[in-house]
């Protein structure tokens, strides 16, 4: 047999599936045989806490039946999982890296989020920013509908604007929407126009009408008789929200501090870009 045919009839060999398997079969053996210590092979399963885990996840005490089953699925993941790792497949893949990287952040924030701050945090945090947690500001307004949003709307909202301040009637598309509001929060008028319409409240003049203002619909010409401001907001009445941002803002450092720990204990090599 000439060299020709010999590399041939062995390339195809070697891409037998059977072939495959026979070797990757050899492989798990290798790993499995070649543990040291014999408690790598003991897995313990705790009935009870898998029972827990049920009855967090549902609400309810699994049954016997259900409780086996768990028992056999948990048994079967954990095996799988040992042998894969133990194999080398967890090295190199994105999706179980993101997954680590996603537990450890978890172990890291538990304890920041777990801490109860002080009235005099949460007053200090309100202090730094009060505009963050006031309410909405309540609005007294007209509104007139003028069309779509387009170049030629736009063009035409001056002269409109000021047939309506000499309070003439201009012919107008209808809208199944109110010509005036009294008193409306602005979440409630972004539900209900859009939250671009309700920001740009904030930006028009009182008394006079202005626009043209964009809302899904279309444009908009609006006239605000009156604005009223939310009170400053109190301790008592913003607290929940207080209490989130703070957690969230302890969080963050925890995990600062703990990635400037881990990144110094490493020696880290990027390569220059291509």
């Amino acid at each position: 047999m000439d060299a020709t045919n010999w590399q041939a009839r062995a390339a195809a060999v070697l891409r037998e599936p059977l072939l495959h398997f026979l070797l990757a079969g050899a492989l798990v053996f290798a790993v499995m045989a070649g543990r040291d210590a014999p408690d790598e092979a003991v897995i313990r399963i705790d009935p009870a806490a898998v029972a827990t885990h049920h009855r967090r996840s549902t609400g309810r005490d699994p049954s016997a039946s259900e409780l086996k089953a768990l028992i056999a699925d948990q048994l079967r993941t954990e095996i799988y999982s040992r042998d894969a790792v133990a194999l080398g497949l967890d090295r190199e893949d994105d999706g179980v890296k993101q997954r680590l990287r996603a537990k450890l952040l978890a172990i890291i924030a538990a304890p920041a989020e777990a801490q109860q701050p002080s009235d005099a945090q949460l007053q200090a945090l309100l202090a730094a920013d009060p505009a963050r947690y006031a309410g909405p500001t309540r609005y007294w307004l007209e509104q007139r509908f003028i069309g779509d949003d387009t170049a030629a709307t736009r063009a035409a909202a001056p002269a409109l604007a000021a047939a309506l301040a000499r309070g003439e009637r201009p012919a107008l598309p209808a809208l199944p929407l109110p010509d005036q509001v009294s008193g409306v929060a602005a979440d409630a008028l972004a539900a209900q126009f859009g939250t671009p319409f309700a920001a740009a409240l904030a930006g028009l003049p009182d008394g006079r009408w202005a626009g043209p203002v964009a809302s899904g619909l279309g444009l908009h010409l609006v006239r605000i008789t009156r604005r009223q401001a939310a009170p400053p907001p109190t301790l008592a009445a913003v607290r929940g929200q207080l209490e989130a941002d703070w957690r969230r803002a302890a969080v963050a450092r925890a995990v600062a501090a703990d990635w400037r720990q881990r990144l110094a204990a490493h020696r880290v090599v990027i390569a220059p870009a291509p």
